[in-house]
């Protein structure tokens, strides 16, 4: 396995480590090779101390970690740094912890990782599964992190061809979004359509299980009579929060009905200023909470929230805290479109919204508000059946062996 991030790194840089932990449980040799902890706040995690090459074991792995430079700001200087400093240290001091393997799975972001991937692989003469989380450099462009005008432009063409030969040469592309598979094919026609196969993310399902096993050790709403709305996660520009604080506003009268927002992010401040100017009181901003802290925060409320911008690029996302909040069992509000829109729909368990309106997302608070409940947790319950069936780590996992050993088994002949 290969991937800049890794335990115990939470949010989506904790997959590495979910699909690791299912990979062993299967019976198969895992060795991985990933950096130091860093994010998301962009520091050392104190107790690590950074060496050309760390070697443990950890439940059964083989960990390698390679030194990069912390940093996760909104510097695209500071990024650049990041993200080739792994690269960089993963491709010289890396190769033991690939050498000899049967296959690789590559955490595909960010798109540097190719540079040690080409060369662990010798260029796909080792299989390889490319499983796509963001596609570059449309991510970059799309969060503003590259620079405007020709060098924009220039470094943008640099990474087109970066991604171009790393999946030209992987033996499986995984999707974790379907129409990510025809934004690819329409990339790169030369592609065998064949070879790209959707494996959404699952969540770590040690963290994040049923909240009514949660409430049944001691953690409770803090108010009965109370419906809380609660968004737990990143706070920046695309996840497009000014609709719930548009509907916070509208709501004002109802005392029974309150918002928790919990998380950190570039557009927290601007937002907490925006509902103290509105002078609302039915909305409390909790900030960043440890990782394992969230389900009990999660457990407090009543229904949770995700939420995107209304961008045609963020219609091919499918945000990974969608399968942590199924696998929570929890009543869900979708203020989202496209591929997670389709997917909150599918299970059952969320009523979605078009990003941006604020009718739409008030009439299903009260909706929900206004259900008993027992109500909820049908919905909620749906909600985790659908996880199990499609999204588990063993679901997940047992997709990626699977389409490897295809490929092993055409290799062979």
């Amino acid at each position: 396995m290969l991937s800049q991030w890794f335990d115990p790194e939470p949010g989506p840089a904790a997959l590495p480590g979910v699909f690791a932990r299912e990979f062993v449980s299967a019976g198969h040799s895992v060795r991985v090779l990933t950096g130091y902890p860093n994010y998301p706040q962009g520091k050392l995690y104190p107790g690590y101390r950074q060496r050309m090459r760390g070697v443990s074991r950890d439940q059964g792995l083989a960990l390698t970690r390679v030194p990069l430079y912390p940093n996760h700001s909104s510097s695209s200087l500071g990024r650049v740094a990041n993200y080739a400093s792994f690269a960089g240290s993963a491709t010289a001091f890396g190769g033991d912890a690939l050498r000899g393997a049967d296959a690789i799975w590559v955490y595909n972001s960010p798109a540097t990782v190719s540079i040690p991937l080409m060369a662990h692989s010798r260029w796909g003469r080792t299989p390889y599964f490319l499983h796509v989380q963001d596609l570059w450099p449309d991510s970059l462009i799309e969060s503003g992190m590259f620079p405007a005008g020709r060098l924009g432009s220039a470094a943008a063409a640099v990474v087109r061809r970066i991604v171009k030969a790393t999946e030209d040469r992987a033996a499986v592309i995984g999707v974790i979004s379907p129409s990510v598979r025809e934004l690819i094919l329409g990339r790169n026609p030369e592609i065998d359509p064949a070879k790209i196969v959707y494996v959404p993310n699952p969540t770590d399902e040690s963290l994040f299980r049923p909240v009514g096993d949660i409430r049944g050790h001691g953690v409770e709403k803090a108010d009965a009579d109370l419906f809380t709305l609660m968004y737990v996660g990143a706070i920046g520009e695309v996840q497009g929060l000014d609709t719930l604080i548009e509907v916070a506003r509208r709501m004002a009268s109802r005392r029974h009905i309150r918002f928790a927002i919990v998380g950190d992010g570039i557009s927290r401040d601007r937002l907490e200023s925006s509902a103290r100017e509105l002078g609302l009181t039915n909305v409390v901003f909790h900030g960043r909470v440890a990782k394992e802290d969230v389900p009990s925060m999660m457990a407090g409320a009543d229904a949770q929230l995700v939420s995107l911008a209304a961008t045609q690029f963020l219609r091919h996302t499918t945000p990974s805290k969608i399968a942590s909040l199924l696998a929570s069992e929890v009543p869900i509000i979708g203020h989202i479109a496209g591929d997670g829109a389709t997917m909150l729909r599918d299970s059952g368990a969320a009523m979605v919204v078009e990003p941006g309106d604020a009718d739409g997302m008030s009439d299903a608070v009260l909706a929900l508000a206004n259900m008993t409940p027992a109500e909820r947790q049908l919905m909620a319950a749906r909600g985790r059946r659908y996880y199990d069936a499609n999204l588990s780590a063993q679901v997940a996992a047992g997709k990626v062996v699977e389409a490897l050993k295809g490929t092993l088994r055409e290799h062979q002949h």
